[in-house]
């Protein structure tokens, strides 16, 4: 079972996004601890969730959404009425470049790839300066949080010196669940730059696309189970340009 912070970092995805979809009956919590009201989410539902994303990602409605997911509705013939909406827009949208005569942009190209063998390691985490901001927010959007780095660091005269980072924290109380965004600079420090120092964390390079470092989270959780080791209630993402991530959980003590 994962806590909803827990869940939410490994399906890519922001705390309201997971509340909406349990509110909404989408996705509800596998477990409703009754003590303190904290919701856990099995590992089978991140594929439910991916679903979800997937469907939402093309424009469906969460009611449709739940429709299919429900057995209501079929997922084939709504996609592929939202391939008929999609085709007419992009016929109008090409009408509309002709006649301004600017040709239509072409979108670019996906690479795909595929999670090399890796295998968990102990190291130190350390960036000596870092611009940062504090805020929940979808992985979605997580590019936004990014750029605001960035002219912050253009602004102060600064030379980023590092991939950016997220660190979560709180993953198993809903409450104190946190999401910060961090841009390794040079320089010296001052207001909104701090350091980040970890001794020891459980590492790993997960080489399958940033979208899918879920299943990461769940190999580093599994490995750490069955050798024994104690991960403390924080997780550092790294995304680094090769579009690999370094995932460090920090150990305790």
């Amino acid at each position: 079972m994962y806590s909803r912070g827990q869940f939410a970092v490994m399906g890519k995805v922001g705390r309201k996004a997971l509340r909406l979809y349990h509110e909404e009956g989408l996705l509800v919590p596998a477990y409703q601890n009754e003590e303190n009201g904290y919701h856990y989410y099995a590992e089978e539902q991140l594929a439910v969730l991916e679903r979800i994303k997937r469907l939402r990602g093309i424009g469906l409605s969460l009611f449709e959404i739940r429709q299919v997911l429900d057995g209501r509705a079929s997922e084939d013939k709504l996609v592929r009425g939202r391939i008929r909406e999609m085709s007419e827009q992009v016929r109008a949208m090409k009408e509309l470049a002709a006649s301004a005569d600017s040709p239509a942009d072409k979108g670019p190209g996906t690479k795909g790839g595929k999670p090399g063998e890796c295998m968990p390691d102990i190291r130190g985490f350390e960036r000596k300066a870092c611009l940062y901001v504090d805020e929940n927010v979808g992985r979605e959007v997580l590019g936004m949080s990014v750029g605001r780095l960035y002219e912050k660091a253009a602004r102060e005269g600064r030379t980023v010196t590092g991939s950016h980072f997220v660190i979560y924290t709180g993953l198993a109380d809903e409450e104190s669940f946190s999401m910060r965004t961090c841009l390794p600079v040079s320089g010296p420090d001052g207001e909104g730059v701090i350091g980040i120092r970890e001794e020891k964390c459980l590492h790993l390079v997960f080489r399958g696309g940033f979208s899918k470092t879920g299943e990461a989270h769940v190999l580093m959780r599994k490995y750490a189970e069955e050798h024994d080791i104690a991960l403390a209630d924080t997780v550092i993402e790294v995304y680094n340009r090769d579009m690999s991530v370094d995932v460090y959980y920090p150990l305790p003590g």
